[in-house]
């Protein structure tokens, strides 16, 4: 008895070890995927793990790549540390390489891979408002895969479509104006966009009408919408 128990315990063994070979864990970037050990997740990399190639990658991963914290190395002096996204350096990091054999750090603000500076660039501001109750600018959708950078600008009062307003002026410093389903807006806009909007608009009881400015800088494309309430 004791000695199929044994043959068992080995038979199984052996079958979880060709199972692990055959379904190991995978890292997806380039540089370092020849190497890893640590947390997997459906065969691929995820969590804390360490991966290995032309390169030394250790930190958080996901779904493969490397997400959320982490050290890539480049060389024993040369080397980024600090936040990722999708396998790429996306947040705060620091960059630490060698200028004709000087030491050198970028410190500052990574996205999708490339440093954009100190500090991180706002998706939009608010220069000026007057007239406006309330606003809200949120982005839709990103511009990758073609998609057009655009702004449509909805107005808004008590809940729903703000149908009284008149003498509405838009100006835009890029793109082409469109007009839609009681919206109004920019497509094509290049950014920084810079926008001014104008016009007049009934209070919220109907009694008088309200002069209403609204100026505003998108940093960042993507298909963006604006809703004014008064």
């Amino acid at each position: 008895m004791k000695n199929k128990i044994a043959f068992l315990i080995f038979f199984l063994a052996g079958i979880l070890f060709i199972t692990a070979q055959e379904n190991p864990c995978k890292v997806l970037k380039t540089g370092i995927e020849n190497e890893y050990s640590g947390k997997c997740k459906k065969g691929l990399a995820d969590g804390k793990g360490v991966a290995k190639g032309r390169f030394l990658y250790e930190g958080n991963f996901k779904k493969g790549l490397p997400h959320g914290k982490g050290t890539l190395k480049f060389s024993d002096k040369e080397y980024y540390i600090g936040e990722w996204k999708d396998g790429l350096q996306d947040g705060k990091g620091e960059l630490h390489y060698k200028v004709k054999g000087n030491d050198s750090v970028k410190v500052g603000v990574w996205e999708k891979g490339n440093y954009i500076g100190k500090k991180a660039i706002l998706p939009y501001i608010i220069k000026y408002t007057s007239g406006v109750d309330r606003y809200t600018l949120i982005k839709i959708n990103d511009s990758d895969g073609g998609k057009t950078n655009r702004i449509v600008i909805r107005f808004m009062q008590n809940g729903g479509t703000n149908g009284g307003i008149s003498n509405v002026r838009l100006e835009g410093d890029s793109g082409n104006r469109i007009s839609m389903n009681n919206a109004e807006g920019f497509e094509n806009i290049t950014v920084p966009f810079l926008c001014k909007i104008n016009y007049d608009t009934p209070n919220k009881f109907k009694t008088s009408t309200n002069k209403a400015t609204f100026e505003f800088i998108i940093n960042k494309p993507g298909d963006w919408e604006l809703f004014l309430n008064n």
